[in-house]
């Protein structure tokens, strides 16, 4: 009985509190019954998802393009450049007076930096607009789009005198660590891609058929005619095109006058007519044998 009578004094307390415990069972049970019950008002919150979705669909609907179209326009080195104060999109190529036209889309805009071939120019380029905005603009009218080429056999000419005969940028972009011939330099731009040598021909050929195309030999002219048509022909423009050629002055090859002395042979020249083609076909470039 010693032994007991402890236990029975301390069970005693616990055991007249049971029924304590039991309204807070039932408070829990009631309240899990509340969102038990009506399961019906969590439906709601399940369709505002697809209403978003289909939003954003319809959004570019009207403007559909497939994934290689997007990739080329998107194409990084030589994205074009994006003019919105005057709704001009720009189609460039390197060794096709690149830094001519940078230089003047960012007189024409106002921006004052001396930066070209960088992000930090201040120019817009196509790449950096989402795939709907890219959409967008490129199927719509009041947008101007228009591109500059050179006829490929001088371009890339050009190119070998700027960039192929010198070993340290061969070495740098196609891992070759010699000094290269003309010929040699045709060879291995079949494999070596670089947008000094990449082909103009930059979007489906539907696009340029529409497009304000401007070529080399008429720079003058069509810089004129182009800045006249989106509204940025001015004295202001006239005297800064005049007073900036020794701007871009330092990359000018005169590949024009050497064509004769690296084209001698009619094989070189095949040659490129078989790998610029597209440009050959798109732009109108004559495939006359230099003689």
């Amino acid at each position: 009985m010693f032994f007991k009578e402890p236990n029975y004094r301390t069970l005693l307390p616990w055991s007249q509190d049971q029924s304590a415990i039991r309204p807070t069972k039932e408070l829990v049970n009631r309240t899990f019954l509340q969102w038990t019950r009506h399961p019906l008002n969590i439906r709601p919150t399940k369709k505002k998802p697809k209403v978003k979705i289909s939003q954003s669909n319809n959004t570019c609907s009207d403007h559909k393009m497939n994934k290689q179209i997007l990739q080329q326009l998107r194409y990084r080195p030589s994205s074009p450049i994006v003019v919105p104060k005057y709704k001009l999109i720009f189609f460039w190529s390197e060794k096709s007076a690149c830094t001519y036209w940078k230089r003047l889309l960012q007189f024409i805009q106002g921006i004052n930096k001396t930066i070209l071939h960088d992000p930090r120019s201040g120019l817009k380029t196509l790449d950096m607009f989402n795939n709907c905005k890219i959409m967008e603009m490129m199927n719509n009218e009041q947008w101007l789009k228009a591109a500059f080429v050179r006829e490929p056999r001088e371009r890339i000419l050009s190119s070998y005198l700027d960039k192929g005969q010198h070993r340290h940028v061969m070495n740098e972009v196609c891992k070759i660590n010699r000094t290269l011939s003309f010929n040699e330099f045709l060879e291995i731009i079949k494999h070596c891609k670089n947008g000094h040598w990449d082909k103009q021909f930059r979007a489906p050929e539907y696009f340029y058929q529409q497009m304000m195309v401007g070529k080399f030999s008429e720079i003058s002219s069509y810089t004129e005619r182009l800045l006249k048509r989106i509204g940025a022909w001015n004295e202001k423009v006239q005297n800064w095109i005049q007073s900036s050629k020794q701007i871009y002055q330092p990359h000018a090859t005169n590949a024009n006058n050497k064509l004769l002395t690296y084209y001698n042979d009619t094989r070189s020249q095949d040659l490129i007519f078989d790998l610029f083609s597209d440009d050959y076909k798109v732009f109108g470039f004559d495939r006359t044998y230099f003689k």
